[in-house]
Order: structure tokens, then sequence, then C-alpha cells
């Protein structure tokens, strides 16, 4: 078989270590004869206690006075810090104050260099293409200038205001002609429905005329049918020219007979 190294788990060897120690202790403690025997000296060891107690003691107040110095260095610090930007701002205070007092631009040797307005006191240069002191080799007329360019921009500003204008006109005009379009169709619609409602009322005063007509038809022919069974059952079979006729009254007490040429 082949062997294989792996390491050892960390754990697993702090555990073996611990208890070598703890092995050697423990022998050590009992191969001392000394230890053994007599014991351990109490009063030794409770003086060595007082000492450490007494050095943790002196190393904690002189920590707590080392706290104290810092704070206060600190407090100083901050103090010279404040002192130091009051000074340095009082002395820019000072420079800034002396600068617009004595150092002003227009005090100066050579101002006229650096004067803002300077070329708006000179005359113009160039005053249009009808200028006869600027020649083409003047330097003064070049290409694409244009003088007129506020006048443009006036124009162009008109134009544009002209033009929204007239959409905004156009619009309106659009919108009042689908208002009345929409208002058209409402009344044809009203107009439709109310002649649909017309139409309805007399189709159906037409049917109550019709069923009325067809139920005075039906009356005239009961009557009619009773008329002849009464004949019938008085004078016999109805003579066809009876037949053609209708009775004036057919609930009548007296018929009269048939005629004797019949």
């Amino acid at each position: 078989m082949y062997k294989v190294d792996l390491s050892p788990d960390p754990k697993e060897v702090a555990a073996i270590e611990a208890r070598r120690n703890r092995e050697k202790e423990r022998q050590s403690r009992f191969f001392n004869v000394r230890t053994r025997v007599m014991g351990v000296d109490v009063k030794a060891l409770n003086s060595q206690v007082e000492e450490r107690k007494l050095r943790e003691a002196t190393e904690q107040s002189k920590e707590a006075a080392y706290g104290t110095y810092q704070e206060q260095y600190d407090l100083v610090a901050q103090m010279l810090e404040k002192e130091e930007a009051e000074r340095t701002r009082r002395l820019n205070k000072k420079v800034q104050e002396f600068r617009e007092q004595k150092q002003q631009l227009k005090n100066r040797q050579k101002y006229d260099l650096w004067d803002p307005g300077r070329l708006w006191m000179e005359f113009p240069a160039y005053l249009g293409p009808s200028d006869p002191p600027c020649g083409p080799a003047s330097l003064q007329y070049f290409a694409g200038e244009d003088l007129e360019r506020a006048m443009c921009l006036k124009m162009q500003q008109e134009q544009f205001r002209y033009s929204l204008e007239r959409q905004l006109q156009e619009q309106q005009q659009v919108q009042d002609d689908e208002k009345c379009a929409d208002m058209l169709n409402d009344q044809l619609r009203l107009a439709m429905d109310m002649r649909a409602a017309q139409l309805a009322k007399l189709e159906e005063s037409c049917r109550v005329a019709m069923m009325s007509a067809m139920a005075n038809a039906n009356k005239a022919q009961a009557e009619l049918s009773e008329f002849y069974n009464l004949y019938q059952s008085t004078y016999g079979p109805v003579p066809p020219t009876v037949q053609h006729q209708q009775p004036l009254n057919p609930r009548c007490s007296s018929l009269s007979p048939p005629s004797s040429s019949s």
C-alpha cells in the first residue's frame, strides 16, 4: 500500500500537547520530595499576591495619569489650532483689505491693456458692407458675418409666434368642428329616436285598429250566423237571395216570410 502524508488535525494536536503538559506538571509535583513532604509556603504566596496587586494598582494609576495628561494635551492642541486659524483669518482679511484699497486694477500702469471696456470706447472697425474705408485688404469684412443678426432673430421670433398662433387657431377650429359634429350627431340620434318612437306608436295604433276591425268583422259574422240559424229554425233552408243580405237587426222578434216567387 502507498503511504499518504496527511496533515494532522490542529485540535487533536493541541489536545495531545495539553495532556502531555498536564502529565509533566503532575510528575514534577509528585517527584519533588520537598513539596510532597513539607507542602507549600503560604506566606510567600500571599506576599507574592500582594505584590502583584500593588503592581497592578500602580500601573492603573499610571495609566489614569497618562489619560488625564493626554486629555489636557488634546485641549491645549485644539486651543492652539483655533488660535492659529483665527490668526490666519485675520491676516487674510487684512491682505484682502489692502488689495482692495491699494492695489486696484484701475491704478495699475498697464491698466489700458486689461481694460474690459477698451473696445467699447474705440471707433467701430466695421459698419457694414457699404463702408468705403473697409476694402478687401482691410481684413474687416469676412464671409458669413451678419450685422443684422438681431433684426433677423426678431423676425424669426415674430414668424415663430405667428405660426404658433396659427397652429393654436387651427387646433381650436378642429376642436370646435368636433364639438359641432358631436352636437349634430346627438341631434340626429335624438331625431331618429323620436321618429322610431312615433313609428312604434303609429304601428301600435294600426295594430289596435286592425284588431278592432277584425273583432267587428268576427262579431258581424257571428250575428249573420245566428241570423241564418234563426231563419232556418223558423222558415226552413235559407234561399240564395237571403244569403247575400245582411240583417239589420238579427235579434228582431218577427221575421218576414219568404216571397212566393222564391
